[in-house]
């Protein structure tokens, strides 16, 4: 059975912040003794793969608790697997030596099926990484340069790529958010690289850089284990750094569950965290001379990272993910509080018989409106409501209305002095100021027998 340790949590605020759970470690050992781990990454399966510099192996953590770790030999002559990614094609590619510089590569779903491919004049390989442009790129420390390998096949795509006579000590190389490649050089150095092969090189304030990710603002995020710090290089090439843990020994970074940058301190045996506003706290309880080295986010919001001198891979658990945005509410419409207008009401007769010509109604309105016309009688020196009314949609716009004195044929007014008030309701619930007119309906002319 597995022996498989558990380590307390102790969360070590080193800039004041709110209080939160802190995260709890958990360490698993290496089926081989002495297996040296290096670098880790999450696999397409949901399962992570690493190196084993030492064993001449590929490890697999299926995740779960205690998590299930196996080991592939890799092929015949080749050595020192050092860095990991996940290729465009899906497939697990990793960096080692096969006479000179080579790369190895197998498929999660057949990881013994692993294939490799060198000849391509690296001599001290560093770095590898999947580019924008789908092709993997391959550092080599020697003498600062990169090469270009076709997915297909593992073959050489063009030649050699130099970056800049500094650059001799390649670490590693990491897709930007520019399209570009970028590459990390121990002599403080970073290079931007283009599909075409031009490369810019930044000095940055570090004396040293070894690991590189795109963060979650953008930029990208790096680690300088000889002054202590966290860099943060814009891709226009501006950098600023962070103070972490005072001879931590930063290696590798990765962006976690939380949107913050963690990374692992090999000789202060801690995993370092650092928001992107430079806020920084250290995760320690890991056994005592571990030495983590580097570090890769998992599945279920969980981090996991090797120990290099401690023959385990260590997981970290309770990290609050980080919270989407809030999305925008859309403003809320404002309420229409204009009345309609009401205009130029008149009648073109102001005297008219019942069931004659009658008069003409005219008036303006400002806008769609729902019209009344309500009709009062005078009755003993008082305007005496009409129970019956006209009420119909209209249009903004000049208006003509043709009324006999009646609403319908079998209702019509009574011969008398009328008050006629207009009014209009638009669909908000405005209702336009009343305007009236007066007029006198005289009674229809009888039919002689």
């Amino acid at each position: 059975m597995r022996r498989w340790l558990k380590a307390t949590a102790l969360l070590c605020l080193l800039l004041a912040g709110p209080a939160a759970a802190a995260p709890t470690v958990m360490e698993f050992d290496i089926p081989t003794p002495t297996a040296e781990a290096q670098d880790i990454v999450l696999g397409p399966d949901g399962k992570l793969w690493f190196t084993e510099k030492t064993a001449n192996k590929i490890g697999r953590v299926t995740p779960g608790t205690p998590p299930l770790i196996e080991e592939f030999p890799v092929p015949l002559l080749f050595t020192e697997p050092f860095n990991i990614t996940v290729g465009p094609d899906n497939k697990i590619w990793f960096s080692g030596k096969d006479g000179g510089g080579a790369v190895g590569w197998l498929d999660p779903a057949n990881p013994a099926g692993v294939q490799k491919h060198g000849g391509y004049g690296v001599i001290d390989p560093h770095g590898i990484a999947a580019g924008p442009d789908g092709k993997i790129w391959l550092g080599d420390a020697s003498d600062g340069s990169i090469v270009r390998i076709n997915p297909t096949d593992g073959a050489l795509i063009g030649s050699k790529i130099p970056i800049d006579p500094t650059f001799t000590g390649i670490r590693n190389l990491a897709p930007g958010p520019d399209g570009n490649v970028w590459v990390t050089d121990f002599g403080g150095k970073l290079a931007r690289v283009t599909s075409a092969g031009v490369a810019t090189v930044f000095d940055v304030p570090a004396g040293s850089v070894w690991d590189i990710v795109t963060g979650p603002d953008n930029n990208l995020w790096y680690t300088a284990p000889d002054t202590n710090r966290a860099g943060r290089i814009t891709p226009a090439g501006l950098a600023n750094e962070f103070p972490v843990t005072a001879g931590g020994d930063q290696f590798g970074i990765t962006v976690g569950p939380d949107g913050a940058l963690w990374f692992a301190q090999a000789v202060a045996n801690s995993i370092g965290r650092i928001t992107p506003a430079g806020e920084f706290t250290e995760v320690k309880g890991l056994t005592a001379a571990a030495r983590p080295e580097y570090i890769a986010q998992g599945p279920d919001h969980t981090l996991w990272f090797t120990e290099k001198d401690g023959n385990r891979i260590g997981r970290i658990t309770g990290i609050e993910p980080q919270q989407p945005p809030p999305q925008p509410q859309p403003l809320p419409t404002p309420t229409d509080t204009t009345r309609p207008t009401v205009t130029g009401l008149q009648l073109t007769r102001r005297v008219f018989r019942l069931g004659g010509l009658g008069t003409v109604i005219r008036w303006n309105l400002s806008e769609n409106a729902t019209v009344t016309i309500r009709f009062a009688r005078r009755v003993n020196g008082h305007w005496r409501l009409v129970r019956r009314k006209m009420t119909f949609q209209s249009t903004a716009g000049s208006h003509r209305l043709r009324f006999r004195g009646r609403f319908d044929l079998k209702h019509p007014l009574r011969p008398g002095r009328y008050r006629m008030t207009l009014t209009a309701k638009d669909a908000p619930g405005n209702v336009s100021a009343p305007d009236r007119a007066r007029f006198r309906l005289l009674p229809a002319v009888r039919r002689r027998r």
